[in-house]
C-alpha cells in the first residue's frame, strides 16, 4: 500500500521509550488488601476495565516494574486466539495496582506517537489478524505472542497531530460502545431481577400483571418430564459448509450469554437430514456435557430449518407456555441443581434420565402467558441493544480502516 503524504512505516520498536517487560504474577489471596493485580479480564478488547483485579498479600515480594504507570500500554500475551494481543491504555494514575505475567507493557516515545492512537492500531482489524497469525502454542484455549512479535508490529504512523485528531475521532466511537455495554449491563440485571421476583422469590404476596392476578400460592411443583416429552440426543455428524438451508447447531452455537442460536457462522449436517433431529417450536435443547453443561436454548422459529447435534439433549414442551419453562433454565436455582447433578468423576454433564427429574414450577397458563409477556418484552429490548452495540463496532471497525490508513484523512 502506498504510504499518504507524511506518514512512515514503522515498528513498535521504532517508537518505543520504556521497553517492553512482562509483568509478574503473585500468589492471590481471597481477602481485601492495598495492593492489586490486574486480572487477564481487565483488557475488554475496547478499553481498560480496572476493576477486575485480584488482591496481593501485604506480605509479597513485588518487582517495581510490574507497578502500572500513567500512559502504559498493556497488551495480553497469552490468551485465547481470539483475544491473545488485546491492548489498552493506562490513562489514569493507578496507586498500587500491578500487572500480571499474562502481559506485557510498553510506552511509546511521546514526540513522535501518540500512545492512544498506536493502541487503536493493535486494535484494528489488520492488528488482530497479526497476533492471530503470530499466535503460537498447543492448547486449543490457550495460545501466546512474545515480545518480539509485539516489537515488530507494523504501523503505518502519520504525523503526531494526526496522530491526536484521529484517537479523538475514534474515541467518540469508544464512548458509545462503553456507554452501550454498561446500559446492556444493567438491563441484563434488571431482566435477573424480574426473574427472581416473578418466578423465584419466596415472597408469595399476589402479582397484578395487567388483567392476570399472579398467586405462587396456587403453583405447581413439577419435573420436566410433567411438563415436556422427547429427551432426545442429537445427531452424530460433522458439520460442513452451509448449504443454504439447512442449519446445525452445536453447543458453541448457543450464545454464553444471551443463549440465542448464533448465526454468524452457520454450518449445516454432514449426514442424512432426519426430521426427528429436526427443531420444532416448543422445544428446549439442554447442554449435556462439558464446561457449557446445562446451557439451554428455547428455539425459534426466526432461526429457521434446524437440526441438533449429538451433545444436546431436546425436550418438547407439551401444553404449557415453551418461554416459561426455558426461562426457568436462565434462574439461579437452576444453576444450583445444575452443580449437583453435573459434578462427576470426570467431565461435568446432566444426562437425559437426570433431566427429566429438573424441578420446574407451573402456574396456571394465563399466569405463564402473562410472565412471559413481560420477560420476553425485556429479552427483546436486550436484543436490540446488543445489535445496536454491534453496529457500533462495525462502524467503528469501518472508520478505523479508512483513518488508520490514511484512505480518509483528519483535518
Amino acid at each position: 500500500m502506498m504510504l499518504p503524504n507524511g506518514w512512515k512505516k514503522v515498528k513498535i520498536k521504532d517508537i518505543e521509550s520504556v521497553d517492553i517487560q512482562n509483568g509478574y504474577s503473585p500468589l492471590c489471596v481471597d481477602y481485601e488488601t492495598n495492593r492489586k493485580t490486574l486480572s487477564l479480564g481487565a483488557l475488554t478488547g475496547f478499553s481498560l476495565d480496572v476493576s477486575q483485579q485480584k488482591n496481593i498479600s501485604e506480605n509479597a515480594v513485588m518487582p517495581i516494574h510490574s507497578l502500572l504507570k500513567r500512559n502504559d500500554i498493556l497488551v495480553s500475551r497469552s490468551n485465547t486466539k481470539d483475544k491473545v494481543g488485546r491492548a489498552a491504555v493506562v490513562f489514569d494514575d493507578l496507586k498500587g495496582i500491578y500487572y500480571p505475567d499474562l502481559m506485557m507493557r510498553f510506552q511509546v516515545n511521546e514526540k513522535i506517537a501518540d500512545c492512544q492512537f498506536v493502541v487503536l492500531c493493535l486494535q484494528s482489524p489488520a492488528g488482530r489478524r497479526y497476533f492471530e497469525s503470530c499466535a503460537a502454542g498447543t492448547s486449543t484455549s490457550m495460545v501466546k505472542i512474545n515480545k518480539n512479535v509485539l516489537e515488530s508490529f507494523p504501523i503505518m504512523l502519520p504525523p503526531l497531530e494526526e496522530q491526536k485528531k484521529i484517537a479523538a475521532t475514534l474515541s467518540v466511537w469508544d464512548s458509545a460502545i462503553e456507554k452501550m455495554e454498561k446500559l446492556i449491563e444493567a438491563k441484563e440485571d434488571q431482566k435477573k431481577s424480574l426473574i427472581w421476583k416473578l418466578i423465584e422469590s419466596n415472597d408469595n404476596r399476589k402479582i397484578k400483571l395487567g388483567k392476570v392476578v399472579v398467586d405462587k400460592n396456587k403453583w405447581r411443583k413439577s419435573k420436566l418430564s410433567d411438563v415436556a416429552s422427547g429427551f432426545d440426543y442429537g445427531m452424530n455428524a460433522a458439520a460442513k459448509e452451509y448449504d443454504g438451508k439447512n442449519k446445525y447447531i452445536r453447543i458453541t452455537d448457543i450464545d454464553d450469554v444471551s443463549h440465542k442460536f448464533n448465526s454468524i457462522d452457520l454450518v449445516s449436517p454432514n449426514a442424512e437430514l432426519e426430521d426427528k433431529y429436526r427443531v420444532n417450536e416448543g422445544d428446549i435443547l439442554f447442554a449435556r456435557t462439558g464446561a457449557s453443561t446445562g446451557k439451554s436454548y428455547l428455539y425459534d422459529k426466526n432461526d429457521g430449518i434446524l437440526y441438533f447435534a449429538g451433545f444436546l439433549i431436546r425436550v418438547h414442551v407439551l401444553k404449557d407456555n415453551p418461554f416459561f419453562i426455558y426461562i426457568q433454565t436462565l434462574s439461579s436455582k437452576y444453576q444450583n441443581w445444575l452443580k449437583k447433578m453435573s459434578m462427576r468423576s470426570g467431565q461435568p454433564g446432566v444426562n437425559a434420565e437426570e433431566y427429566k427429574n429438573l424441578p420446574v414450577l407451573v402456574p396456571t397458563l394465563p399466569e405463564q402467558n402473562a410472565i412471559t409477556e413481560v420477560l420476553s418484552a425485556a429479552e427483546k429490548e436486550l436484543s436490540l441493544l446488543k445489535q445496536q452495540l454491534e453496529n457500533y463496532k462495525k462502524q467503528k471497525q469501518g472508520l478505523m480502516q479508512k483513518l488508520l490508513t490514511g484512505e480518509w484523512r483528519v483535518k
